[in-house]
């Protein structure tokens, strides 16, 4: 996620036209066909490395335990409904309140963008669309948006070091290659933090940096007259000040917040100790939990569509080391199935159902 960017849309949100707010859906279509040739890629790979055919994958699926397979379809279920959760209590606090649907909406719009675009900005605009749409003010979605953000990394560091404390030998089992993802996602996830937090307690410190950009954009001459931005800037940071002044006093939205993003990475990493279960899988769960926290530490920082084959090659190579290589394939191509492919089905039939409300709506307005 970049701040820097959602900042820049957000302060832009008031002169976007409808057509813009499609989230310049030609460049979405073409990372679309890139993410869909890339999943169709690794499972071939990972079919082919393993040694097994789809017909062998079918059969292990046809005798799982389907209570299992239920659970974690649940969670995948969860992953999205929480983050959801998240931004409504963020808004409501601001006092936007919003139906629960409208919270799962967004969540799946940031979800399912996030998975087909290279780094985690790509949901942010989806998130912003379907708040605009919703009368929510620019000021406030970029606070809600920061607020979550902050949360989104709580989140994962929080697993991070649950990882180590729950085994930490499980690290150093890895290969030095996966080391550095996973120790590169705990600096880059502990910097976006602290980023997160000065956007909150040093907003003039930001507002000074985005002024001198102004400036800047102005002398190479990418933009004539500077003081319309300047004045538009001004009067957006007033607002979110104002917001971030309303968030701030209240612990217990961030308490809220912070938890629902910690549930919603727990249903992520859930979904690898159900589907080791329901294929099967017996003894102790620690270490196997502990292996899907470090992967999802290393793979969620690489800037590459729903982090595609990266995750499938940190989640392979932890799994190896606590079970037969035949099994652990099965069980990473089921966990990554239900956790990754299934959930961007959800979110990309949540997200195109509201996409057609808008457009009813629209279409009945011009009909009035």
């Amino acid at each position: 996620m970049d701040l820097w960017y959602t900042c820049a849309v957000c302060n832009k949100v008031e002169r976007i036209q409808v057509k813009d707010d499609e989230v310049d859906m030609k460049k979405k279509a073409i990372w679309a066909v890139v993410s869909l040739l890339l999943a169709v890629f690794t499972i071939w790979f990972m079919i082919y490395r393993s040694g097994m055919s789809v017909q062998d994958f079918l059969r292990a699926l046809g005798n799982a335990n389907i209570g299992w397979i239920l659970l974690g379809g649940l969670c995948m279920f969860s992953f999205i409904f929480f983050e959801g959760v998240s931004l409504l209590q963020i808004v409501r606090t601001c006092g936007y309140p919003q139906k629960a649907r409208r919270g799962f909406l967004y969540s799946a719009g940031d979800t399912y963008f996030s998975a087909i675009t290279p780094s985690g900005t790509g949901g942010q605009p989806a998130i912003i669309f379907f708040m605009m749409q919703d009368g929510i003010p620019g000021a406030v979605i970029t606070a809600t948006l920061v607020i979550n953000f902050i949360a989104f990394n709580v989140g994962l560091l929080f697993f991070g070091i649950v990882g180590f404390l729950l085994a930490p030998g499980i690290f150093f089992r890895y290969s030095v290659v996966c080391r550095v993802f996973i120790v590169a996602g705990f600096v880059i996830f502990l910097t976006l933090l602290i980023l997160g937090i000065l956007m909150i307690r040093k907003r003039e410190f930001i507002f000074r940096i985005a002024m001198k950009f102004i400036g800047l954009l102005h002398k190479i001459r990418i933009i004539k007259h500077p003081e319309r931005f300047y004045r538009k800037l001004e009067k957006v940071m007033e607002e979110y000040k104002t917001c971030v002044g309303v968030v701030a006093g209240h612990k217990g939205m961030w308490f809220r917040a912070c938890l629902m993003n910690v549930l919603q990475r727990f249903a992520q990493i859930a979904v690898t100790v159900f589907s080791f279960r329901a294929l099967g899988g017996t003894g102790s769960v620690r270490e196997l939990f502990s292996t899907q926290c470090f992967a999802t530490i290393g793979a969620t920082c690489i800037p590459i569509p729903g982090a595609i084959g990266i995750s499938d090659y940190l989640m392979i190579e932890g799994y190896v080391n606590l079970m037969e290589e035949d099994f652990a394939y099965q069980v990473q191509m089921l966990s990554r199935g239900l956790s990754f492919y299934c959930c961007i089905i959800v979110s990309g039939i949540t997200l195109m159902i509201g996409l057609m409300k808008i457009g009813g709506k629209r279409k009945n307005d011009r009909s009035i």
